[in-house]
């Protein structure tokens, strides 16, 4: 079985290698701030140990909670562009734990050799990163360590932590694959698999993040209640880590949230341009594919503009009250904003895999449609409309984080004692998303240029045949 093992491996690595760029963000990102948290845990000084198992929960915690559903989306990309050679596999006999466990081994194999590519990227940032965090630090009154120590140690605990977070992730998607039935062998490869609702563990997943929100909200009444300036740092933090909470819960809802709110927005353009029409008509029809592609950008534009609002608010809020207030206000938020660098390259990452992994599928979608008389200027247009599609859709998920979280800022600071005031910067928003919208058509569009140049029909083969 083993040589089905490395078969399948190889022949899969195209589809993973789109994908692997997440697995190496999130690897080298544990890796890097377990190097700094065990560099600080041996340096002797209390206050730097604690500065450091601190920094190591949040902002693992943090990671984490990007990296679970980006890493389950782009599994689950992989498996859906290898459903053809999956049931093959069915077909000629294999059992549906073979065919589990053949996912299983690939998604180890993967996870682990990025794992290599992610620790030396973890050594070769630690020195600058841990010079910037030191930095940082000095404002609270801490020398921290600048140089790494060789601590493979942790690191390669870190690995093994990231091959079983890759496995858990795509456990379910491996189930899926296994109950693939070998007649799918004999059907269109590139049939749509609509994955409309939600499973059991996502409804736990959700009452889980509910139960969160809720305990956030009674913090806010515990903690102000101390009637000390300093528990506003810890406000502070609880409304930033709740844009992630809440971006994690709108991903655990994906499937049954994009559909909708894609066919409410694009509904209201009037453009009855080919090009567009087909664009929305391919995103429809491949509903499954873009929830998944959706998640990583929503992370993206839900980091940068939700903490940023964040922050900014807490920010002018302190200032304008003054005292105790303000002279807390800026390390604390420097400190904060420090931690948001790793789960942001991971989501960022994350929505350049995606989109570039799915290439293959574009390519037949394109060529079917130049076999019945597209124009090579819509066959250009349609990936840059889907791309808009994909990165207003998370534009608009992220507005449902932020506006909540802002709210709780406002009750968090205000029953602190302090002046809440608003700030949200129009200029930061609309680079944020206009970015998004170019970053991603570009990893959409640049992967179809080469296939539009071959004859249509070879180019739908080729997919066929993977």
């Amino acid at each position: 079985m083993h040589r089905v093992h490395l078969g399948e491996l190889r022949n899969s690595w195209s589809a993973w290698a789109g994908v692997s760029v997440t697995f190496v963000t999130v690897n080298a990102a544990l890796a890097l701030i377990v190097l700094m948290a065990s560099t600080g845990f041996v340096s002797g000084d209390a206050g730097v140990a604690i500065y450091a198992g601190t920094q190591l929960v949040t902002t693992g915690f943090l990671i984490l909670l990007v990296s679970l559903p980006v890493l389950a989306s782009a599994t689950s990309l992989v498996v859906n562009a290898r459903r053809g050679a999956l049931a093959r596999l069915a077909l000629v006999g294999a059992t549906p734990s073979q065919v589990r466990s053949t996912l299983v081994s690939q998604l180890v194999a993967v996870s682990l050799a990025s794992a290599l590519v992610g620790d030396l990227l973890a050594f070769a940032l630690a020195r600058p990163w841990m010079a910037l965090d030191a930095w940082a630090a000095r404002n609270e009154g801490l020398a921290l360590p600048t140089e790494p120590g060789p601590h493979w140690g942790p690191v390669l605990a870190v690995n093994v932590l990231c091959a079983g977070v890759a496995v858990l992730a795509g456990a379910r998607q491996a189930s899926c694959a296994s109950s693939i039935p070998p007649i799918e062998a004999l059907r269109q490869a590139m049939a749509p698999m609509r994955d409309a609702r939600l499973t059991a563990g996502g409804w736990v997943a959700l009452v889980v993040i509910g139960l969160g929100v809720t305990g956030a909200i009674g913090a806010v009444v515990v903690i102000s209640a101390q009637g000390s300036v300093s528990v506003v740092g810890h406000l502070i933090m609880a409304a930033t880590t709740l844009v992630f909470v809440l971006t994690a819960g709108l991903a655990v809802a994906a499937p049954v949230v994009v559909a909708p709110l894609t066919r409410a927005w694009t509904a209201l353009v009037p453009s009855r341009a080919p090009a567009w029409v087909l664009a929305r008509s391919t995103v429809s029809a491949r509903a499954d594919r873009l929830y998944k592609s959706v998640i990583p950008v929503m992370f993206a534009l839900a980091i940068g503009i939700g903490v940023t609002a964040v922050l900014d608010s807490s920010l002018a809020s302190m200032v304008a009250s003054g005292g105790g207030f303000a002279e807390l206000s800026t390390p604390a938020i420097a400190d904060l904003a420090a931690l948001f660098g790793l789960p942001l390259a991971i989501a960022f990452s994350s929505g350049i895999g995606s989109l570039v992994m799915m290439g293959r599928q574009r390519d037949a979608e394109l060529a079917l449609l130049g076999i019945v008389g597209g124009t090579p200027a819509q066959r250009s247009w349609i990936p840059v409309w889907e791309a808009v599609i994909i990165t207003v859709n998370a534009a608009l998920l992220s507005l449902i984080v932020t506006v909540p979280s802002l709210i709780y800022t406002w009750f968090a600071i205000t029953a602190a004692g302090a002046t809440f005031v608003l700030v949200v910067q129009p200029w930061l928003v609309a680079l944020l998303v206009g970015g998004g919208i170019v970053g991603t058509a570009l990893t959409t569009v640049l992967p179809t240029l080469p296939a539009q140049r071959l004859p249509e029909p070879r180019v739908v083969a080729r997919l066929v045949g993977e």
